[in-house]
């Protein structure tokens, strides 16, 4: 009998020597949250049950994970499975994951207003400031149609003729063009004097060919970090990560009335449902505003005393739900 353990260790070695380091890492994070609800390491494929899933997706909320956390720990540990299936041949309990969140929760996902980027792009920062750093990335970012920080930080000034970026996203392998605008052609000129002796067009890899994932890491931890403290610079309700970029183009896009089939091949989904998720939380604002507008054209105040009429009235008789 395999442990799951001992078979996602092939995994990861073969996704390190694929250089999918990302994919690798979620592998090895949901190997170990499992093996720490189950408490051991020897935790077999057919040892997996409903129960037992379900068990550990309340072991996780307790632990403190959102929604969305929950979600991807569950369908990593689903693609380990279906891997074990077919290269193992092991029998797994039929609709095992169907108990437990597999899904996205739009209601984590916040994206700021044109409005708070104009404030982040003005904002008075010293030139010696390690923030400015993080908030040209931010708008970098944005202006590039939301690419994500792992693209962001891959870019190579090969990827750029006259005044063209082209580039492939990490995870999708999708081959993207970006017209580049004066904005963000003047940030990269900004530092191309930091870039001179390498391939990437940012100094966010800045050591080539020496352990770049772990670089990019510990990159992505620090520009979060600086993104948290512009964000109680600002004094904004929503704090600013490296993700509110993309979410934010996405949904500023949404609201000039671009169509959602243009906005998902421009950030380079794999289909409209991806955009869709994207625009959910945006979507039910949306719908929530147009309800308020509607119940508006009525006198408000009118319907609520005579509601509080007929309640009062309700109560002297006697109910007919008892």
């Amino acid at each position: 009998m395999n442990s799951i353990t001992d078979f996602v260790s092939t995994l990861i070695k073969e996704l390190v020597q694929s250089e999918r380091h990302g994919t690798a890492r979620s592998y090895f994070s949901s190997i170990r949250r499992l093996n720490g609800f189950v408490k051991r390491e020897t935790l077999t494929f057919e040892e997996l049950t409903p129960e037992l899933l379900k068990k550990y997706e309340l072991y996780l909320y307790a632990e403190g994970c959102k929604r969305n956390s929950v979600s991807l720990y569950m369908r990593m540990l689903r693609s380990i499975c279906n891997q074990a299936v077919r290269r193992l041949q092991v029998n797994l309990i039929s609709g095992l994951f169907d108990e437990v969140f597999t899904g996205t929760d739009s209601s984590e996902k916040r994206a700021a207003s044109p409005s708070v980027i104009k404030r982040l792009s003005e904002a008075e920062l010293a030139d010696s400031s390690p923030l400015v750093f993080a908030r040209d990335l931010f708008l970098l970012s944005f202006f590039l149609r939301g690419i994500p920080f792992v693209d962001l930080a891959h870019l190579r000034k090969s990827d750029v003729r006259m005044g063209v970026l082209r580039y492939r996203r990490s995870k999708t392998n999708r081959l993207l063009t970006v017209a580049l605008e004066p904005c963000a052609q003047a940030l990269f000129k900004k530092y191309a004097s930091s870039t001179i002796d390498s391939p990437y067009l940012l100094p966010i890899i800045v050591h080539p060919g020496r352990d770049e994932y772990l670089q990019y890491q510990s990159a992505l931890r620090l520009y979060n970090k600086r993104l948290s403290r512009l964000s109680a610079k600002l004094k904004l309700r929503e704090p600013l990560t490296s993700y509110v970029a993309r979410h934010s183009w996405a949904t500023a896009a949404y609201r000039e009335g671009i169509p959602v089939a243009v906005i998902s091949e421009s950030l380079g989904h794999a289909s409209e449902k991806v955009t869709y998720n994207y625009l959910a939380s945006f979507e039910n604002r949306t719908l929530r505003n147009a309800n308020r507008k509607v119940i508006a054209l009525l006198d408000s105040k009118t319907i609520q005393e005579h509601l509080s009429s007929k309640t009062l009235l309700i109560k002297t008789r006697n109910n007919v739900f008892q």
